[in-house]
């Protein structure tokens, strides 16, 4: 849900066909494989540590690369974003090799807490309390601040914003890295669980992009309520029919597609300008 709340803030403020974003959420999650594998420091410092470093790094491809694509069409788009995937997922495969990696939970959130009904792991549990407290806290920062307005009047109409002395360019790189440095804190909170390799961004980046064209591009509580359905949607079928768990959100995607073009809580027209 993460993952798609940073796509959705990025196309909505840059109209920018993000294919790059799930490299974003690896290298967040090999951050933090240095900082508790190999510098032997606490998760907690990979948790803010690999948000910081992978924001950074947006920054620096946001100025050096794709400010030279925002204005282009969405296959150019996706051909430069596709590339940097590619070039950071075997630049993260030449330095830590292709084996999967795992680093240890700590020791404190290692158990598994009984629910009355269920018993679940510990870990998961505060994961999930983090994304919940990280989705309201992105909210408020687009909703309650003056930075936010900006970035909400741009979604809406860009050139008007830019003609009313809004700084856009700068906005727009701070969304970018805003919505970079949330897939890299989900990166390396979330690898304890799933692990870590090379082509994990991959792996996350599709049904990422499902959740936000389920959800509606652009809309903030669209990639909310587009990450539970898709998450319930495969949780029950996992249960049922494990076989189709994988291709049931497809199905979703195409039914809301064919019912609601622009999605669930989607606009006909996201950017202006």
């Amino acid at each position: 849900m993460a993952i798609a709340i940073g796509l959705t803030i990025v196309f909505g403020m840059l109209r920018l066909v993000n294919f790059a974003h799930g490299a974003f959420y690896a290298i967040g999650a090999y951050v933090g494989l240095v900082i508790v594998k190999q510098l032997g420091l606490p998760l907690p410092v990979g948790l803010i540590v690999a948000p910081l470093a992978v924001a950074a790094f947006a920054v620096l491809l946001d100025r050096v690369v794709l400010v030279r694509f925002y204005d282009k069409d969405p296959t150019a788009q996706i051909l430069v974003t596709f590339g940097i995937a590619l070039v950071v997922e075997e630049t993260l495969r030449l330095i830590f090799g292709g084996t999967t990696q795992t680093y240890p939970l700590p020791a404190a959130l290692s158990g598994s807490l009984n629910l009355g009904f269920t018993t679940y792991p510990t870990y998961r549990i505060v994961f999930a309390a983090g994304i919940v407290l990280l989705v309201v806290a992105v909210w408020l920062f687009i909703q309650r601040t003056d930075f936010g307005l900006v970035v909400r009047a741009g979604i809406r109409d860009r050139t008007m914003v830019q003609l009313l002395g809004g700084n856009v360019r700068l906005a727009s790189t701070v969304i970018f890295a805003l919505g970079a440095g949330l897939a890299g804190l989900v990166g390396a909170g979330a690898s304890p669980i799933y692990s870590v390799d090379p082509n994990t961004g991959f792996s996350f980046l599709v049904p990422s992009f499902v959740v936000v064209v389920i959800g509606g591009l652009g809309s903030f509580w669209g990639a909310v309520l587009g990450g539970l359905l898709v998450g319930e949607l495969q949780s029950v079928t996992t249960i049922v029919q494990p076989a189709a768990s994988d291709v049931i959100i497809y199905v979703a995607m195409a039914l809301v597609l064919l019912v609601r073009p622009s999605g669930l809580l989607g606009e006909s027209e996201v950017i202006r300008g």
